[in-house]
């Protein structure tokens, strides 16, 4: 190979190379307290996952006829791959509920799972993604890593089962 046919090919590759990071799906970790939005924004996979679920129809009904108030706290990580996989669906579903009576705060973990050390001590998060599902300020259940159904029939379960026990 000649000299300029090695330098053009160097070129290329240098520039393949510096592209990459530039158009990369994601920008880098969030940690802490994001919204729905910031998290599809930042990172393109979750937003072409959100866009592309169809949530289970008998779990929006379900969740849409809820008459009590609901605190979700979603742990995640842009980095982890369970959860593009999972909290996509999620956020679709949560959005296509749209009710007052659940508040969602989605906190983004760093990749040790060390950050933000507050939320993650209050709640003991040990996996991620990791979903807290509180209601009237106590814990009824939680979803960690990998939904046993879609992840909006988990939810549906662990409301259903706490409905069950304080009948």
């Amino acid at each position: 190979m000649n000299s300029a046919r090695l330098m053009i090919l160097s070129v290329i590759i240098l520039f393949g190379v510096m592209i990459i990071p530039a158009t990369g799906q994601s920008k880098g970790n969030q940690i802490g307290p994001v919204t729905a939005e910031e998290i599809t924004d930042h990172d393109r996979i979750f937003s072409i996952y959100v866009d592309r679920y169809d949530p289970d129809g008998e779990a929006i009904e379900y969740l849409s006829s809820q008459e009590d108030s609901l605190v979700l706290y979603i742990f995640f990580g842009n980095w982890c791959r369970e959860s593009k996989k999972y909290i996509p669906g999620l956020i679709k579903t949560l959005k296509m509920l749209d009710s007052d009576l659940i508040e969602v705060t989605y906190i983004g973990v760093d990749e040790q799972k060390k950050y933000p050390e507050s939320f993650l001590n209050k709640f003991d998060i040990k996996y991620i993604p990791t979903v807290v599902v509180l209601k009237g300020g106590f814990e009824i259940g939680r979803i960690e890593e990998k939904p046993q159904k879609p992840i909006e029939s988990d939810l549906v379960q662990i409301l259903k089962r706490h409905k069950g026990q304080s009948d």
